[in-house]
């Protein structure tokens, strides 16, 4: 690995990439740019995208088969784009690519590291490469403490409980557990409250004769009592679940009883993980926002003769951003042509009321008007403001699916999928159209769950000082060779029994033995209630 600055080619071509962006009032981190050889290049995305990581068991067999499959021919090692957000941003380049490849890695590194900084999910924040670096260096020095085989057992359990990971979610730590410090936060609000509730009168005559005064009176003593109930928990334990917790690689990282070399390995796990749900849910929107400003960039370049190559960049460019069908939809291409509708929406004015209340089809359909703001401050403003899921909702049109093909599939493809000729709108040699109206809510709908099972926290005093997890019921069954392993490992790291409540059974596990019970469970928003009013929110008969 060396710095960009060892290359005088590709050192002129950030800095003529950084003019560009500025030029363009881009709003920027820092980013620092590194050179990268093959084997570098495969080992750094076995670290999820950072330069050190643990020693761990996984990581290390992985690189076997990586390098022996670049070795035999099996592998390229041709990567565009490895890049780490935050403040400062980290970006590598395979110097295996041409200067115009590298160029345009560059460019698109400047879309992704605004898009983080300006999200409105914030994914951008200071330090993070150097946090996994100084976690990396304790857990290695903890090795030796915790001995090879504890060290290795327990890396092995975060690692199957990474993907139970969740911080932006409704039900996030912050949402869901209190603490000491939330607690004085809500005392300070409730202080006006207890002041009315040492002068409401107790006089049994008094309160038949003012009725609304009882009832303020029994709602007030009601959540003094819980407010209580949760001063016990909290000098118990230090915090109480207050709603359900789906973060809960979160929840065990705060809370589980870890050495301190246990303590570092879970840091790192979240580190490391925690912004798969941002990429999850703004993956469109950023590598479209990517795309969108390495083709001005790249543009811009190749006017001033800095790099030479706009043939090959053409073919490059319209290969990565190829249109598939919307169930295996191309964020590169999706992206950026959603971008390019909306900048003209908004450069023709159609983003307006005026435009909305516009009867006549005939001016709607050859509407044209000066914008009174720049289409690139409204769409900057979209950046902060937006998900995909809003994204696409506001969007996304019946029309653009169909000039996006979002809805065409490759024949052999609707051969396997098993698609009726009744299903098909029109077809040609080699490809088959589908109906486009229900293609907008069926994207919209990965973003409910997308595509995996929600497993919350729902009680940490189940089978006294266990922990009760509850699969909430979305017509996807979980896996049965995954429940025993995951509840095993939960198990580990919280050093209690582990229990998972689905629709129709209760998993328990606890000092080594697996028991399946049947149970009904409640629904969700039965369970949300009784969390919300303090009472355990399942019992079983």
């Amino acid at each position: 690995m060396r710095n960009i600055k060892t290359d005088p080619e590709l050192s002129f071509l950030e800095e003529r990439v950084l003019h560009y962006a500025d030029a363009f009032g881009r709003t920027l981190p820092e980013m620092r740019f590194f050179i990268l050889d093959q084997q570098e290049f495969s080992s750094l995305l076995m670290k999820s995208v950072y330069p050190v990581s643990p020693v761990n068991i996984w990581e290390g067999k992985e690189m076997v088969n990586t390098r022996h499959r670049i070795e035999t021919g099996q592998e390229s090692s041709l990567y565009y784009e490895v890049v780490q957000t935050g403040r400062p941003s980290y970006a590598y380049l395979n110097e295996t690519n041409n200067a115009m490849t590298q160029a345009s890695v560059m460019a698109h590194v400047v879309g992704h590291c605004e898009f983080s900084e300006l999200n409105v999910m914030g994914d951008s924040n200071n330090d993070r490469t150097e946090w996994v670096i100084y976690l990396t260096q304790k857990i290695n020095m903890s090795r030796n403490q915790m001995g090879h085989k504890n060290y290795q057992t327990f890396w092995n359990a975060c690692e199957s409980v990474k993907t139970l990971v969740a911080p932006n979610s409704q039900y996030n730590l912050e949402n869901s557990v209190d603490t000491e410090t939330t607690m004085a936060q809500a005392d300070a609000a409730e202080k006006e409250e207890k002041s009315l509730l040492s002068s409401l009168p107790f006089s049994s005559t008094l309160d038949n004769m003012l009725k609304e005064n009882k009832k303020a009176k029994d709602r007030l003593l009601k959540k003094e009592q819980m407010r209580q109930a949760k001063s016990e928990t909290l000098s118990r334990r230090g915090y109480k679940l207050r709603a359900p917790c789906q973060d809960i690689l979160g929840f065990l990282r705060e809370y589980a009883p870890t050495s301190r070399g246990e303590k570092y390995i879970l840091e790192y796990m979240y580190a490391v993980n925690c912004t798969q749900d941002f990429v999850a849910r703004t993956q469109i929107m950023n590598e479209g926002w990517a795309m969108y400003w390495e083709k001005k960039i790249m543009t811009e370049l190749f006017k001033e003769k800095a790099c030479k190559g706009i043939v090959e960049y053409s073919k490059v460019a319209a290969g990565v951003m190829y249109p598939r069908p919307y169930f295996q939809r191309n964020p590169y291409h999706l992206g950026y042509y959603m971008w390019e509708h909306v900048e003209e929406l908004f450069r023709d004015g159609k983003i307006s009321l005026d435009y909305v209340e516009e009867t006549d089809l005939e001016k709607k359909n050859n509407w044209k008007k000066e914008p009174k703001v720049e289409p690139i401050d409204c769409m900057t403003h979209i950046v902060k403001s937006c998900t995909d899921y809003e994204f696409l909702r506001r969007f996304l049109t019946t029309e653009l699916v169909d000039k996006f093909h979002l809805n065409r599939i490759d024949k052999r493809m609707a051969e396997q999928l098993g698609l009726k000729a009744d299903d098909i709108i029109r077809e040609d040699r080699r490809y088959v159209w589908i109906d486009p109206r229900p293609i907008k809510e069926e994207m919209l709908g990965f973003f409910v769950h997308m595509y995996r099972p929600r497993i919350y926290i729902v009680d940490v005093d189940y089978m006294d000082g266990g922990l009760l997890l509850f699969h909430r019921d979305d017509s996807r069954p979980l896996r049965k060779d995954w429940i025993k392993p995951t509840l095993k490992n939960i198990n580990l790291i919280w050093k209690g029994a582990v229990c998972l409540l689905t629709k129709d059974t209760l998993y328990t596990y606890s000092a080594g033995t697996f028991n399946e019970l049947r149970a009904a469970a409640p629904r969700f928003d039965v369970v949300v209630e009784r969390m919300q009013n303090g009472e355990k929110p399942f019992r079983a008969k």
